[in-house]
């Protein structure tokens, strides 16, 4: 269980190995110890939460391999996007972007392009109304801060 925990309270994602197994198995390793980053609302891709992990404790998540990739996230999923260093424009180093889609008419389509994204998750259904309050409020209020962790555990809803 992939858990995000914001001022407003937990979301929780099923992982799915079936799906993007790679992306599982390298997010499950890098997100063992918690780790607190800005979460902000996307400027480009539409209802989407973007986070991004940091680079240097995570160098092993550049090999994560395109699977499940998508352009049209669904309401829920959770991408996980690789943008090697110098793509986005003032970037030097790579990217590891995580976005929660909270509502319909995601893309991901950038000013570089479209760039698909890892499904690798999905937030549970009793959280979505929870899931759209904090998107919500990301777009209205502005970033904040957020903790991000694989549970071994499934936490109760």
């Amino acid at each position: 269980m992939l858990v995000f925990t914001f001022a407003a309270g937990e979301l929780h994602a099923q992982l799915d190995p079936q799906l993007a197994p790679a992306t599982c198995a390298a997010l499950s390793q890098a997100l063992q110890t918690p780790v607190t980053v800005r979460v902000r609302h996307a400027m480009f891709t539409g209802p989407e939460m973007s986070m991004q992990l940091p680079t240097g404790p995570n160098p092993q998540l550049l090999q994560t391999p395109p699977e499940a990739a998508v352009i049209m996230p669904l309401e829920g999923q959770v991408l996980f996007t690789v943008l090697p260093a110098h793509v986005w424009p003032g970037t030097t180093e790579a990217v590891f972007d995580l976005g929660i889609y909270y509502g319909p008419y995601g893309r991901t389509f950038f000013p570089s392009g479209w760039l698909p994204g890892n499904a690798f998750a999905r937030i549970i259904p009793g959280h979505f109304e929870r899931m759209k309050t904090i998107g919500r409020s990301l777009l209205e209020d502005g970033a904040q801060d957020v903790t991000i962790v694989v549970r071994e555990r499934q936490p109760s809803p």
